[in-house]
């Protein structure tokens, strides 16, 4: 008696795990092969060779060496190997902002790598957007800014684009390749 019952609990074990089973669940080897086809990628390899991940999704891991105060939508991240070296990375749509409580963490980030083209066209189209007052930045993302930081802001526009003219010129090209990373998600290692 004691037999038959184990025998119907044993049974019931099994085809409830049976039926429990994920039967459109992929194999380990398949999800391990679906996980590395994600680059997983140092800072270091993006600044040697970005052009060969332009619109890929990549994992890059780094050190946040500097998080954007004003917006929060940039974040620069280095290797070990060169701290001193930083690639950038945008916040994504679904990130809005990175926290500057990264600053000096080490970090995972999920993204596309973009390409942006800088020719003298997108520099002087730049250029007229601050001769003409639309506030830098702050006005594509809605935020609104006292005068002391919208004359900031400009200035540092204003630097920035003289800094780019001069590269570019510098250059003896047309344009100016720049790459950054576009986050869709990001964590922190602790």
């Amino acid at each position: 008696m004691m037999s038959r019952r184990m025998i119907a609990i044993v049974f019931s074990l099994s085809l409830f795990s049976a039926c429990s089973a994920d039967r459109n669940a992929e194999p380990p080897e398949v999800l391990q092969e679906q996980a590395q086809l994600v680059p997983s990628l140092v800072p270091r390899d993006l600044m040697d060779s970005p052009e060969q991940y332009v619109g890929e999704t990549v994992k890059l891991t780094g050190t946040v060496q500097h998080v954007c105060e004003r917006s929060g939508k940039r974040m620069f991240l280095s290797g070990p190997e060169d701290p001193g070296k930083t690639f950038k990375v945008t916040a994504g749509r679904g990130i809005g902002e990175f926290s500057i409580d990264l600053n000096g963490s080490d970090v995972v980030v999920e993204g596309v790598v973009r390409e942006q083209k800088v020719d003298q066209a997108f520099l002087d189209a730049w250029e007229a957007e601050i001769s003409t007052g639309v506030k830098p930045e702050a006005a594509h993302e809605g935020h609104s800014l006292g005068e002391k930081e919208y004359e900031s802001e400009v200035e540092e526009s204003r630097s920035q684009l003289a800094s780019m003219r001069k590269s570019l010129a510098e250059s003896g090209k047309d344009e100016l390749l720049l790459y950054s990373l576009e986050a869709t998600e990001y964590t922190e290692n602790m």
